[in-house]
């Protein structure tokens, strides 16, 4: 028996949603008042692949919105606890951002929120793909990387009143862990010379740095710390979608107040794995700064630039892994490359 169904034996009074239970599902919604008594189900889908949550696209007699519940494990690995209270920051990331029209515009609308159940009615944007192709194929097209970087620099400058709602504790952690620990440690858990024959040894070759695992623990020990800006926490390809109107920015449940060069790194990273040139991470930290009237300090670059270090390597020899179109050679120079920006970010001088 799975750890899911031994908690969902433990805990019948929870209502946990399921495309295959619909008049159940109805029912709920009927009773919450999210839909009204004349409107019925007519279609229930998955929209793309969920790493962390539950998701249905739920088209009514009505209109088409998107369901989301946070349960208390990883989706995708659900032998990995994760906090359900997710659901409820990412509510909170929404209400924070309303009164800034530019980010709710490039997000979708949040319609309701059942706190029992941990369960969002969200805006559907429509039956678009993510951002994940850049690792293969496609590039990333430089109108669509200004957008983003504007998003991500109006998001910076959002005041928060309240900012107990946005500590996320929990979930800082279980990133941290998955981060910074544990694709470091010797008895790394993946198989990963089934994910591409070599990887182990490339990884050993990598935990056996004691400059390098010393530094990414620094820099574990300041994403712990509390900050003042408001991130996403999970600023990659797999948290913008494609739209007829542009990139869209989902996924928010990782949020908290802490600094911006951790959102910054992770994007710059993400472009390095798809094989991206450096001159557009330049472009994101020239746009960065001319967005939010300010020049990052050169302290401040280094930081971004080992952030991004770090990303790389937990992407490719951590748990969640992504789509990558890369031989052991390649993984090779990724991880080279991840150690030299943690090491040695001023040797991109042109950053």
């Amino acid at each position: 028996m799975s750890k899911r169904t031994k908690f969902l034996a433990k805990h019948p009074d929870r209502f946990f949603m399921d495309a295959e239970n619909q008049p159940e599902l109805l029912n709920y919604l009927h009773e919450l008042g999210w839909l009204s008594k004349k409107e019925n189900i007519l279609h229930v889908e998955t929209p793309g692949d969920g790493n962390m949550n539950y998701l249905l696209r739920l088209k009514t007699s009505a209109r088409t919105v998107i369901l989301k519940q946070a349960r208390p494990w990883v989706e995708k690995y659900d032998q990995i606890k994760a906090p359900s209270d997710r659901a409820l920051v990412e509510a909170a990331f929404y209400t924070a951002v309303k009164p800034y029209p530019a980010l709710q515009e490039q997000m979708p609308k949040l319609f309701a929120v059942d706190t029992n159940a941990r369960m969002l009615m969200l805006e559907d944007l429509g039956a678009g793909r993510d951002y994940t192709s850049i690792y293969q194929e496609d590039t990333l097209a430089e109108t669509d990387l200004l957008r983003l970087v504007q998003y991500l620099s109006s998001l910076h400058q959002v005041k928060v009143s309240e900012a107990s709602e946005f500590t996320n504790r929990v979930m800082r952690d279980l990133n941290h862990l998955h981060i910074f620990v544990l694709p470091l440690q010797k008895e790394n858990a993946n198989d990963l010379d089934a994910i591409t024959p070599g990887l182990k040894k490339e990884a050993l070759r990598i935990q056996q740095q004691g400059r390098y695992v010393q530094a990414v623990q620094t820099l574990g020990d300041l994403y712990l710390q509390d900050g003042k800006t408001l991130i996403h926490g999970d600023f990659y390809p797999g948290s913008w979608l494609h739209t007829t109107r542009g990139p869209k920015i989902i996924d928010p449940e990782f949020c908290f107040l802490g600094f911006s060069e951790f959102d910054l790194g992770v994007m710059i990273a993400h472009l390095f794995l798809g094989r991206h040139t450096t001159s557009l991470a330049e472009l994101v930290l020239n746009q960065y700064a001319e967005h939010t009237a300010q020049t990052l300090s050169t302290a401040q670059q280094h930081k971004i630039l080992q952030f991004a270090g770090v990303e790389i390597m937990r992407r490719i020899i951590g748990v969640a892994q992504l789509p990558l179109n890369c031989n052991i050679e390649q993984k090779r120079s990724l991880l080279a490359q991840a150690i030299e920006l943690v090491l040695s970010p001023s040797s991109f001088k042109q950053l």
